[in-house]
């Protein structure tokens, strides 16, 4: 009578780090379909947007998905058994023009003194935060940011809204391509 409990026991143990270890890639792959798609509107992308946006919200910083096989790990023998999906083939060119870009601000001084200054910085890196670039940077500057940056996929986005006149700000949002090849681009998350 024992050994049947112990046995349930232990199934039910191991089912709930299976679970979690197959949660991870689910929500890979709705991150992946959904960006695809455009995030459409639906509980899934939500949840999937969510999950991308917290990702790579600092600290500490994760790019903005994994890796989905749709199945976990594809088999391949070896040392290790396993591999990611390799998504340097054409089929995953929209994947990879992922860009999560970083912005930072600062305005200070006195406006009737004539000492008033802005500082700002737009960072530029891939899907998974290793190639990053500076597309627009200014120390103390006696002129305001500019109202638009271009990105490098060519599109016109705005600084974040700032919260006041004194401010320092900081803030994330993901440039993505869908799989027509559309680049579109989250909303700014202040962290």
């Amino acid at each position: 009578m024992r050994v049947p409990k112990l046995v349930a026991v232990i199934l039910l143990v191991s089912s709930l780090f299976t679970t979690k270890a197959a949660r991870a890639y689910d929500m890979d792959c709705a991150i992946m379909l959904c960006m695809a798609g455009g995030f459409p509107s639906s509980d899934v992308c939500a949840e999937a947007y969510a999950e991308m946006i917290r990702r790579i919200t600092p600290w500490p910083v994760q790019p903005p998905f994994g890796v989905c096989s749709f199945s976990g790990p594809v088999p391949l023998g070896g040392a290790s058994g396993e591999r990611e999906l390799d998504i340097s083939t054409p089929d995953y060119a929209w994947l990879r023009r992922t860009r999560v870009l970083w912005w930072r601000s600062r305005h200070w001084g006195n406006r009737t003194e004539g000492t008033e200054y802005w500082s700002w910085s737009l960072r530029s890196c891939d899907h998974e935060i290793r190639n990053c670039r500076i597309l627009s940077r200014r120390y103390s500057s006696t002129t305001p940011w500019p109202a638009s940056f271009v990105t490098e996929h060519g599109q016109v986005i705005t600084p974040p809204e700032n919260a006041g006149r004194w401010f320092s700000n900081r803030a994330v949002r993901v440039e993505y391509g869908d799989y027509e090849g559309k680049i579109n681009h989250s909303d700014w998350v202040r962290y």
